[in-house]
């Protein structure tokens, strides 16, 4: 028997070879990709480490100039005395035009600017989006629309304290708080830093309140006895997701939502509650008084960014030892009964800070 002269052999995938070879690729897609959002990821803290580190800078160079840290929270009072550190530091990090346009008076504004706590979104300095004080793991952040105020995911350390009205040592009006920002007319230098530059926490990280009920981007207000037990905040927490606030809680969107205010709601975190943790204010307004516990939040896993009072760059974790969470607060001198951490913000609380 012969095969006909026109019959050739075909080659090809059966139905069932080519669904284990989608099968295949499908599983080795499932497995890169993971690979491909960490490396994403890592190079979005490095860059937000960078971003700290020129801003650490900074300081120190304002610092040299000045002969004190910058405050945190000053102006003049025009500006309700409540424009934020970070624009007397934008000559230091190669922001000076929008320096000398904040500086000037301009288009009916006066020289530093109106309140930064109302709606002046036609004040074009308020307005502007400076690129290094966001970090690009917050896309959020960067969304920002052309008619709001610019952003800030970086902020300022109080330290250990939650209190915002406590004569000298007050986190929003002390002139010698526990961290190395004073307030106002106050001068802390780098010889009042006596637990040591390398022990003290600097500048750290806040996420965009993007959604105000997120735990890590909003606030709840009006909750009791932050000032004498900050642990209380935790009550505030949805028993079934801990990532969100409770249905009830009152909440607001303030951190890093404005980079030009002063208020620690804005541009200040507390080493109290632990990196990630909720954030809580007792009053309604954004803690220009009251107490408030706000800890620094980031998307990097498992912690945030944080520059020391020297300028290095470490990582902490969101497990760091916290302490005592319902403890009173130190408002005055000694050290922190918040733990390592509380150590870390304190500036001369005399504590001995080991490996974190």
């Amino acid at each position: 028997m012969t095969l006909h002269s026109g019959y050739r052999k075909k080659f090809g995938f059966t139905l069932v070879e080519l669904l284990v070879v989608i099968a295949i690729i499908g599983i080795l897609v499932g497995l890169l990709l993971p690979a491909v959002q960490a490396a994403r990821e890592a190079a979005r803290r490095m860059q937000c480490t960078n971003n700290l580190k020129q801003l650490a800078l900074a300081v120190h160079l304002y610092a040299d100039v000045h002969k004190q840290f910058p405050a945190k929270r000053n102006g003049a009072a025009e500006s309700g005395q409540f424009t934020s550190g970070w624009l007397r530091l934008l000559p230091f990090f190669e922001q000076q035009a929008l320096f000398d346009r904040w500086a000037t008076a301009h288009d009916g504004f006066p020289a530093y600017g109106p309140v930064p706590y109302a709606f002046w979104y036609d004040y074009d300095v308020y307005r502007a989006q400076v690129v290094t004080l966001l970090c690009p793991s917050d896309g959020n952040a960067s969304d920002k629309p052309v008619d709001r105020y610019g952003r800030s995911n970086y902020a300022f350390s109080v330290g250990d304290s939650v209190i915002s009205t406590n004569g000298s040592y007050g986190n929003n009006y002390g002139t010698n708080p526990r961290g190395m920002f004073p307030n106002l007319a106050g001068k802390i230098g780098i010889g009042a830093v006596t637990d040591g530059l390398s022990n003290t926490a600097m500048l750290s990280e806040h996420l965009f309140a993007a959604d105000s009920r997120r735990v890590g981007q909003g606030d709840v207000r009006r909750v009791a006895a932050i000032s004498s037990s900050p642990g209380v905040c935790y009550a505030q927490l949805d028993l079934n997701n801990p990532r969100q606030y409770a249905p009830t809680a009152d909440v607001m969107a303030w951190g890093a939502v404005r980079w030009v205010h002063g208020s620690i709601s804005w541009t200040g975190f507390n080493t109290v509650l632990p990196p990630n943790g909720p954030a809580c204010a007792e009053l309604s307004n954004d803690s220009h008084t009251g107490g408030q516990a706000h800890p620094p939040t980031s998307n990097h896993t498992g912690g945030v960014v944080l520059a020391m009072g020297d300028g290095s760059v470490r990582f902490v974790s969101e497990v760091i030892d916290t302490g005592n969470l319902y403890a009173a607060p130190v408002t005055t001198g000694g050290p922190s009964p918040y733990g390592v951490w509380g150590a870390l913000g304190s500036k001369d609380g005399g504590e001995v800070v080991g490996e974190f």
